[in-house]
């Protein structure tokens, strides 16, 4: 395999592994797949090399175009539900020879990068549950339907492979609004499927986390991880605070605490410092916090089924009238008719 690239560009990319998939769905099909790359920036010659780095706004279009090209509006989901761990290099190695499904998820998580930069990926607690979030770091960028219903569905096959054929998750969450075939989607997933979330995640029972499935290979996983290490891409460094905030706001709403106290100590800052920060980018955890969740509604607008209920529990709000009153104070009206369905 052809030596790592060195000197990744300072902006969010990802290695062209990351297209295989795609590249294989239209294997018999080279001129749509050489036009679709073509058209959306993308050198076809280039991505022969798995290790290419390429641009990741240019990845999220081209698997967006992919999906319309082959009339698939879950092409990404069931690309996903057919990967084998070496599709994704090192990162799914690693999941494969972790001795538990916990091992695992956090030896993928922390590898995450040696793939795709400007991205986040957090295991956090909710309550009884485990919950695995999946977002793109940087404020310019939001994953596609395409590309977070495939990344989920990856690491749903991994846990497939690695540990439980069986194993599903209990919710799978999305930003993006309702797929047109949200049945088949629940039909991969084994779950049910939320949209309009406040970010893409897996919520999961924390029983058989630690049960052991096979005795570890110390030495091999050391020579994977240091590979892992050679093929790390640069993160984007650039992000302001208000940024850092936005991206924890969107993890942790509806799940866990987005208040002044928990993003600072998340941030490694004292309350009074963040808010300093904030103030001076012109901003407040507030101002962010309410965005984030007139973002949410706007996505909910869109369904015509979405009750109060569940636009409530998206936000973080204790009830469906803590929601309308905050609406009202946002838009000046009440919550529009067709939202109060269900």
């Amino acid at each position: 395999m052809p030596r790592p690239h060195a000197n990744p560009p300072p902006v969010p990319s990802l290695r062209a592994a990351a297209l295989a998939p795609i590249l294989r769905h239209f294997g018999n099909d080279s001129d749509t797949i050489r036009s679709i790359l073509q058209q959306n920036g993308i050198n076809p010659e280039a991505v022969r090399d798995p290790y290419e780095i390429i641009s990741l706004a240019a990845y999220l279009k081209t698997f967006e175009a992919a999906a319309h090209h082959a009339h698939d509006p879950i092409l990404g989901a069931r690309l996903g539900a057919r990967i084998s761990p070496a599709d994704l290099g090192p990162t799914g190695l690693l999941m494969l020879h972790s001795s538990t499904l916990r091992r695992g998820l956090e030896r993928f998580r922390d590898s995450l990068s040696a793939l795709q930069s400007a991205t986040e990926m957090h295991l956090i607690h909710d309550g009884d549950r485990l919950g695995l979030t999946y977002q793109l770091g940087s404020p310019d960028f939001q994953a596609g339907a395409q590309d977070a219903e495939f990344s989920l569905s990856c690491i749903c096959r991994l846990v497939h492979i690695a540990f439980d054929p069986r194993w599903t998750p209990e919710e799978v969450h999305f930003i993006h609004g309702p797929s047109r075939r949200a049945d088949l989607l629940e039909r991969i997933f084994g779950a049910r499927v939320r949209f309009g979330q406040s970010a893409n995640r897996l919520l999961f029972r924390q029983g058989g986390l630690d049960t052991l499935h096979r005795a570890e290979d110390t030495a091999l996983l050391a020579l994977i991880e240091r590979h892992v290490a050679d093929l790390v891409l640069t993160q984007d460094p650039c992000r302001t605070i208000a940024e850092q905030v936005q991206v924890i706001v969107s993890r942790n709403l509806g799940h866990l605490p987005v208040d002044l106290a928990t993003i600072a100590q998340e941030l490694g800052q004292a309350p009074r410092s963040l808010q300093r920060h904030l103030a001076s980018e012109g901003t407040s955890l507030r101002a962010i916090l309410q965005a984030q969740r007139q973002k949410i509604v706007e996505t909910h607008l869109d369904d015509p089924n979405a009750s109060l209920k569940t636009v409530a529990q998206s936000l973080g709000y204790s009830d469906e009238t803590v929601f309308w009153r905050a609406y009202r104070s946002w838009t000046g009206h009440a919550p529009s008719k067709r939202n109060q369905a269900g």
